[in-house]
């Protein structure tokens, strides 16, 4: 069977939730993990050597707790051949704790939206900071790429997938699309999975305050994805 889903982007992360609840009925998550990249964000920008997924998952793991949890790093061999198509897929789906089919066709798919999906464009702002251009003869700065993938099972349960990378090119309009050459890619790799299921009496105490922290960011930070019509079903058996 083939399950429908509504996608989203909340700022580095593109959420699928099942679409027979609506998306109201995952403010909870959408508040949660918005308030975790906010947080995340600052941290990073006052300490730089700070790691992102730490400060992110040290908000989250005050009501979201991790029954499983995995990670994996591993230094780039300068040969992309084992991540063509999608360096996205690839790296998002090794190791997954499940999902792993799930993410290499929402990925497939959204690589088909025109670069300029207003959605798409958004998700590429928070995935790689702005690149100022090099001066002539000058090698392009390394910057961080990062990437969620977060797969509601329900809205108290979900898998979620994270990569972060760094690269001197910068991120086409279309980031999904296969655009990455040998020497694009630099360094370690970061990959984490977690299994996480938000705890409802430690959550409800902070529910009324972390919507109220998050109520003016949403409109700069939240938006659906519109996928092609013939691709909106995101779930393969």
């Amino acid at each position: 069977m083939v399950d429908e889903c509504l996608t989203m982007v909340v700022g580095n992360s593109i959420v699928l939730v099942p679409e027979v609840d609506g998306a109201a009925a995952y403010d909870d998550l959408i508040n949660s993990i918005l308030l975790a990249q906010l947080v995340a964000n600052k941290k990073i920008e006052k300490t730089p050597g700070l790691i992102w997924y730490d400060a992110y998952m040290e908000v989250l793991d005050a009501y979201w707790l991790r029954p499983k949890k995995a990670n994996q790093t591993w230094g780039f061999r300068h040969n992309t051949e084992e991540l063509v198509p999608n360096v996205f897929t690839a790296m998002l789906t090794h190791g997954a704790l499940g999902g792993a089919h799930t993410i290499a066709a929402l990925l497939a798919r959204i690589a088909k939206l025109p670069d300029k999906e207003p959605a798409l464009q958004l998700l590429r702002s928070h995935m790689q900071a702005l690149v100022e251009p090099a001066p002539a003869k000058v090698s392009a700065p390394l910057t961080s790429v990062r990437l969620l993938v977060i797969d509601a099972k329900s809205p108290t349960s979900i898998t979620s997938a994270y990569v972060e990378f760094k690269t001197r090119k910068v991120l086409s309009p279309n980031p999904f699309q296969p655009s990455y050459q040998s020497d694009d890619l630099h360094g370690l790799v970061h990959v984490h999975h977690a299994c996480e299921t938000l705890v409802e009496q430690l959550y409800a105490p902070v529910r009324a305050a972390i919507a109220v922290k998050v109520r003016d960011r949403l409109a700069g930070n939240v938006a659906t994805l519109t996928l092609p019509a013939e691709v909106k079903s995101c779930r393969i058996p």
